[in-house]
C-alpha cells in the first residue's frame, strides 16, 4: 500500500479490466502480378478503382489481366486491396522465385490480407502444375490468415475429366471458381474501335474475392458467400454454361460453379475449398475463413499477454478475454450450437494445456475449440401425397 505523507488528492491507476479481443479483418485482398505501370516491388494500399487508376493509370490493355481484376473485385463489393506490382517497367514477367521471395519479403508482414488473388496465373490445362500457385500456397498454409482464390485455365470447359487432368491442388487455403466471366470490353468504343470485341472473358477469381468482401461486411465471414445474393455485378454473360448436371460432375471436386440462374441473373453457386475430398472437415470456406478470422484475432488481441508473468493470473485473463470474445461471436451467429457450452471451450493451465516445462520455457498455451456454421448445401424436400 503507498504511504500517504499529507492531506491532497492522490491519483491511483486502476486496470480497466478485460482487454478486450477485436475481430480481425476479413476481406482485404492482395492482387500479386504484373502491371506496365505504377510502384514495383511493394505493395500499395487502394481502397477503390479509382485509387487504382491514380497510380497504375487503369486498364492498358484488354490483356491487362491486373487492371481487369482490380475492376473486377471494387465492383462487387470490395473494399480494400493491396496491389502488389512485381516486375519494374520493362523487365521480364516476374518467376516463381518472384512470387516467394516478395511473400516472403513483403506480404508476410501485412497481417490484414485475407484474400490472395494471382492475376494472369491459372492451373495448367495439362495438369503440370503451377509454381507460383504452389509458392502461394505455401505462403497461406504458413500464414494461417489468408486464402487463394486460383483461376481454371483461360479457354478450358470443365468436365469431370477435365478436372482429373488439372490435378487441383488439396489446401484448404485454397478456392477456385469456373467458368470465366464476360463482361462489357472497358476499351471498347464503337465510334473508334472497330477492330475491339465488345466483351471480354475475365477470371472468376476477382469477382468471388468481391462477393466474400461484401458478405463479410453485410452478414459475416461464417456465411457462405453463394447463393441467390450472391449476383455477380459486371456480369453480360459466362464462357461456358454450367447447369445441373455439370456441377453434379464439378461440386465433389470443390470447383465452385458460377451460373445463369433464371429471374435472379448471374451468381456464384458454391463455396467450396480445394480440401473437399482430402480433408472434409475444411470442405467449406467460410468454415477456412472463420478459422483464419478467430486466430488472426486472438494473436492481435493477446499480444499484451507477452511479458507477463506466466501464472494462474495471466491464465485466467487469458480464457476470460478469449472466452468473452468467443461468446460474442455465438451471439451473432457465427457459432453452432444452443447454448455457449456448445459453440465453443477456451483452455489454459497448468495440467490443462500446459506442463511445468512448458513454464519454465516460458510457453504460455492456449486451446479454443468452435463449432462452426455449415452450409445448408443440399436442402432436401421430402413430399408425400395422402391417397385417398
Amino acid at each position: 500500500m503507498p504511504s500517504y505523507k499529507h492531506p491532497g488528492v492522490y491519483v491511483k491507476e486502476l486496470s480497466s479490466g478485460p482487454r478486450l479481443i477485436e475481430g480481425a479483418e476479413t476481406s482485404v485482398a492482395a492482387f500479386v502480378g504484373n502491371a506496365d505501370k505504377g510502384p514495383a516491388g511493394r505493395a500499395e494500399l487502394v481502397q477503390s478503382f479509382d485509387d487504382y487508376k491514380s497510380i497504375y493509370g487503369g486498364i492498358a490493355s484488354q490483356g491487362d489481366t491486373l487492371g481487369l481484376a482490380v475492376q473486377s473485385f471494387f465492383i462487387n463489393g470490395g473494399r480494400s486491396a493491396y496491389i502488389c506490382r512485381l516486375a519494374g517497367e520493362g523487365s521480364e514477367l516476374a518467376t516463381a522465385k518472384d512470387y516467394a521471395d516478395f511473400y516472403d519479403r513483403i506480404l508476410q508482414k501485412i497481417r490484414d490480407v485475407s484474400i490472395l488473388l494471382l492475376p494472369g496465373v491459372y492451373l495448367a490445362s495439362d495438369g503440370s502444375g503451377n509454381k507460383i500457385i504452389n509458392a502461394t500456397l505455401a505462403h497461406c498454409e504458413k500464414m494461417k490468415n489468408r486464402m487463394a482464390i486460383i483461376d481454371p485455365p483461360p479457354g478450358l470447359e470443365l468436365d469431370q475429366a477435365a478436372v482429373s487432368r488439372l490435378a487441383l491442388p488439396t489446401s484448404s487455403y485454397a478456392a477456385l471458381y469456373y467458368p470465366w466471366v464476360k463482361v462489357a470490353n472497358p476499351l471498347y468504343n464503337a465510334m473508334t474501335s472497330s477492330k475491339t470485341d465488345k466483351t471480354i472473358a475475365v477470371a472468376p477469381s476477382a469477382f468471388a474475392a468481391g462477393i466474400w468482401s461484401r458478405f463479410d461486411h453485410k452478414l459475416g465471414v461464417w456465411k457462405a458467400p453463394a447463393g441467390m445474393e450472391a449476383g455477380i455485378n459486371g456480369a453480360v454473360g459466362l464462357q461456358y454454361k454450367v447447369g445441373d448436371a455439370e456441377q453434379s460432375q464439378l461440386n465433389p471436386s470443390g470447383v465452385n460453379c458460377i451460373r445463369d440462374m433464371s429471374k435472379v441473373g448471374t451468381v456464384i453457386w458454391g463455396s467450396r475449398s480445394l480440401a473437399t475430398k482430402t480433408d472434409p472437415e475444411w470442405r467449406y470456406i467460410p468454415v477456412r475463413r472463420t478459422a483464419n478470422m478467430i486466430e488472426q484475432s486472438i494473436f492481435e488481441g493477446t499480444q499484451w499477454a507477452v511479458f507477463e508473468p506466466n501464472d494462474h493470473r495471466l491464465w485466467s485473463s487469458l480464457r476470460s478475454n478469449i472466452a468473452s470474445f468467443m461468446d460474442g461471436l455465438f451471439r451473432r451467429g457465427a457459432l453452432q450450437g444452443a447454448s455457449a457450452s456448445d459453440a465453443y471451450f477456451v483452455r489454459c493451465g497448468l495440467g490443462d494445456t500446459m506442463t511445468q516445462p512448458d513454464i519454465d520455457a516460458g510457453n504460455v498455451i492456449v486451446i479454443v475449440g468452435f463449432a462452426p456454421l455449415k452450409p445448408a448445401e443440399f436442402v432436401i424436400v421430402r413430399i408425400r401425397h395422402k391417397v385417398r
